[in-house]
């Protein structure tokens, strides 16, 4: 019996701190936070503090760095959240203000050293996240980031599709195609076919301009966690400032299309795989 309860002691104790190292670690390159869907970072006080002034300046740093992650991301067409302020009051105006959505999730005091770790995150979709503060910047972007306006997509004569895609995968891997927050689909000639603009308000905080994932396996899976049964898959053909996957005219017809029929575009049921 002793030697039982010994074990489940020392599974606790690993699963204790397994646990604690989750809090404590960071999730801040693009391509993860675009995939886990939320900003991560660990700010660390200096030694010989007490605990409430350790703790306060450590997320202090934490919110530093938060704001520093936040104005690299991509916005749209190549410009960064960094830049964009520069042309946008109200994404300055936000970014100063989004840190009321970040939540502590983790956090310690080291007693014999004085010093203090703070775990901050802020979620990217969802209500309070990053989404959800600059959507109204985002549904307008080429008037409110002096971005040339591109034209809307006007297929050729209608095609037979006999099959119904509720779902979009796009697959971007290997073109150097950049997770952003406002990520663009288009054709060859240039006209736009997907972009924030196109989302509805609520599916662009939920969903912001869709998933990002490294499989086609993981991406249908996460279509259908949105409902989507049957999701159409198109190879992107090269992309522009980084951020904008070019597809086929043919491709460009049959997104449009299959749009038209189950409204998979506004409901933001896009996934790119990297």
């Amino acid at each position: 019996m002793k030697r039982i309860v010994a074990v489940v002691f020392c599974v606790l104790m690993l699963a204790s701190t397994a646990f604690a190292q989750g809090q404590f670690q960071t999730v801040n390159t693009p391509q993860v936070i675009f995939e886990n869907g939320y900003i991560q970072v660990v700010g660390e006080s200096e030694a010989g503090q007490t605990r409430y002034k350790a703790k306060r300046a450590a997320k202090i740093v934490a919110q530093r760095d938060l704001v520093e992650i936040i104005k690299g991301l991509n916005l749209i067409g190549g410009t960064t959240v960094g830049e964009g302020m520069l042309q946008v009051d109200t994404i300055q105006t936000t970014v100063k203000g989004f840190l009321q959505g970040a939540i502590v999730v983790g956090e310690e005091y080291v007693n014999g050293e004085g010093y203090a770790r703070v775990a901050l995150r802020l979620n990217l979709r969802g209500s309070g996240s990053l989404y959800d503060s600059l959507s109204p910047v985002l549904r307008q972007p080429p008037a409110q980031l002096n971005l040339p306006q591109m034209p809307a997509f006007q297929p050729p004569a209608a095609t037979a599709q006999p099959q119904v895609f509720d779902g979009l995968i796009i697959l971007v891997g290997g073109t150097g195609f950049k997770p952003a927050l406002a990520n663009r689909i288009i054709t060859e000639s240039q006209d736009v076919l997907f972009e924030p603009s196109k989302v509805s308000p609520q599916m662009l905080i939920e969903r912001g301009c869709g998933g990002y994932t490294t499989t086609e396996a993981k991406a249908k899976a996460l279509l259908a966690s949105w409902g989507s049964k049957n999701p159409l898959i198109v190879k992107c053909t090269k992309v522009m400032k980084s951020t904008e996957a070019v597809v086929s005219v043919q491709d460009a017809t049959a997104i449009f299309e299959q749009n038209q029929k189950t409204n998979m575009l506004p409901q933001a049921k896009v996934v790119f795989v990297l």
